[in-house]
């Protein structure tokens, strides 16, 4: 694994004035396709030069509403952007199960038509539980190619590669395909997200089946900035992704001095497996097996001390949240609900922000009021320790100080 030095506004300002003085309009063509099943597929392509045909696939919530901005600004540094509108060709609404349901053998004939289209290198591009998708299709290219090394590697942004169950503090478990991969990957991540917490631990994994991988974590930044509105947005996020193509420009530029294995990684069928998504229920759900509470000591947002120990002989919901987390938002109206109708001096509900300045939860109550004391996991260490992998994330703590429910998203309380 090779690690990349975290980039600040200082980089990233110069990188951005030369790309905008540089930029002139990107040519944008609609390809349809036909794909096995018959479907139309419409593939929006950006032609840019030959340093690489970059095969941008959607994460599970579809087309980004940035991704034609990202997609021009990439084609004025001298690549091809594909982006192909799948959740459109299945007919797929955009949520956690999508990935799984698109057939691997039509990504396959992308590629395909990718490495046609051009002598260029060809690149896969995801993020979130797209990633899956580009990993899995990848291989199976792999396997129908023998020989053929015109795919090179993969760029992947904030990868969501494990099974993720109704457990609180399990081993984490990476999906069989991080194992069963060997060319190389990217990966790219923001400081304040779920997925930077592990960025490591998922670049050993995919390392363990001989791909080479480069990681890169962008300090100060939330998760997804590249993916969300301009007034969402920090103004060193604002930076960041306007920069966005040229952090991409150099992660090609890393790849294409990787080894390209002329065979795909040993593995079974097992590797073409997605990650399961969780059933949806209205309510809390109780642990199959005990878990242990990890310690719990932070500062609230007033700077006074919070120790989940000292709490014993009361019960206690925590709920973990981010200000950029979308559904985290949406619950707190109904927390609070919660709390005004358990009006019980033993029952408390206490929230763990994730690694966001003082200044930013500040301006964030302002605009959605919170009720309940809210923890300071500045570093993330806490989110760590207590496995979190979603947002937002709740668990019922008894009075003995022990996790009994736990539930993995949001929640009309």
């Amino acid at each position: 694994m090779t690690s990349i030095s975290r980039l600040g506004v200082k980089l990233l300002l110069p990188i951005l004035l030369l790309m905008v003085a540089s930029r002139a309009p990107a040519a944008e063509t609609t390809t349809i396709m036909e794909l096995s099943g018959g479907q139309e597929l419409s593939v929006r392509i950006f032609a840019g030069g030959n340093k690489s045909q970059l095969l941008w696939l959607p994460s599970e919530r579809g087309a980004g509403a940035n991704d034609e901005f990202h997609a021009g600004a990439l084609a004025q540094l001298g690549h091809s952007v594909w982006l192909p509108d799948l959740h459109d060709a299945f007919f797929l609404q955009p949520d956690r199960a999508s990935i799984s349901k698109i057939p691997v053998q039509d990504i396959v004939g992308l590629i395909d038509a990718a490495t046609a289209a051009s002598d260029a290198p060809v690149y896969l591009m995801s993020s979130a539980r797209g990633t899956q998708l580009a990993l899995i299709a990848a291989r199976e290219w792999q396997l129908q190619n023998p020989a053929n090394q015109r795919l090179r590697g993969l760029i992947l942004m904030n990868a969501y590669v494990y099974e993720l169950g109704e457990q609180v503090t399990p081993q984490i478990e990476y999906l069989p395909i991080a194992r069963a991969t060997n060319l190389p990957v990217y990966l790219l991540d923001a400081e304040f997200s779920t997925t930077s917490l592990r960025i490591r631990q998922l670049a050993d994994t995919l390392g363990s089946g001989g791909s080479q991988v480069y990681t890169q974590v962008l300090k100060g930044l939330r998760g997804g900035y590249y993916s969300r509105n301009d007034n969402d947005l920090e103004p060193q996020e604002l930076i960041a992704k306007q920069a966005f193509a040229a952090t991409i420009d150099r992660s090609v530029g890393l790849l294409s001095h990787s080894r390209v294995p002329a065979m795909a990684a040993a593995g079974g069928d097992d590797a073409r497996h997605f990650s399961d998504v969780p059933k949806q229920s209205l309510s809390l759900l109780p642990l199959q097996q005990a878990a242990i509470t990890p310690t719990l000591r932070l500062r609230d947002f007033g700077g006074q001390q919070f120790d989940l120990e000292q709490r014993k002989g009361k019960v206690t919901l925590l709920n973990f949240w981010a200000s950029w987390c979308g559904p985290c938002v949406t619950e707190i109206p109904s927390l609070h609900r919660l709390k005004a109708r358990i009006e019980d001096p033993d029952f408390d509900i206490v929230s763990i922000n994730m690694a966001e300045s003082h200044a930013q939860i500040a301006a964030f109550v302002q605009r959605v009021p919170i009720e309940f004391p809210i923890l300071m996991d500045v570093d993330g260490e806490v989110s760590r320790n207590w496995n979190i992998y979603f947002y937002p994330s709740s668990y019922l703590v008894d009075a003995k100080g022990k996790i009994r429910y736990a539930y993995l998203g949001a929640l009309e309380w």
